[in-house]
């Protein structure tokens, strides 16, 4: 075990109960996240800047392959929605009030309203923004990572698969 791994078990509540697998996925979700607004986002993630780069794909190229994303839209989608609509977990993905908050866009998408490839994918991110956000605000201790294991999994797939598209599109940042 790392110093920090005997530190955090020592010195919060909830992470000595993780299991190896879901260290694991906040670990490599945290460097692909990194990554990810490096070379895809220029260092300035944001729903704005998602829109824009997702747009700048769409229409580089033959377009946008959502089939690569479709395994992490059905999680989302079954995880956020159940019979009455939009749940409980949903809800605690935090979204800013107002039209740039981005909850329009993945309402519109995990409840099937909007189906193209653009408008997944632009879906996919905020969930992912919305998660990161929330693991790096601190929100994600309050319930001592709970139950998150597939949304890490999930949001690192989504990033991985981003980074591959814009790469197949010549659409990467440069490292300066």
């Amino acid at each position: 075990m790392s110093p920090v791994e005997a530190w955090l078990n020592a010195n919060t509540e909830g992470y000595a109960h993780l299991a190896p697998e879901e260290r694991q996925a906040i670990h490599e979700f945290s460097l692909l996240w990194s990554f990810f607004e490096a070379r895809v986002m220029a260092n300035n993630a944001s729903i704005g800047g998602f829109r824009a780069r997702v747009a700048q794909a769409a229409n580089h190229g033959s377009g946008l392959d959502v089939e690569p994303f479709q395994e992490a839209l059905a999680f989302f989608a079954a995880r956020y929605r159940d019979g009455s609509g939009f749940n409980h977990r949903f809800q605690a993905l935090r979204f800013h009030p107002g039209p740039n908050g981005g909850r329009a866009e993945v309402e519109a998408v995990l409840s099937e309203a909007q189906t193209g490839a653009a408008e997944t994918i632009l879906a996919l991110l905020i969930i992912v923004y919305r998660l990161r956000n929330n693991l790096f605000h601190g929100e994600k201790w309050n319930y001592y990572f709970k139950d998150q294991l597939g949304n890490f999994t999930h949001a690192s797939a989504i990033l991985m698969r981003t980074v591959e598209l814009f790469a197949v599109k010549g659409l990467l940042t440069s490292p300066e």
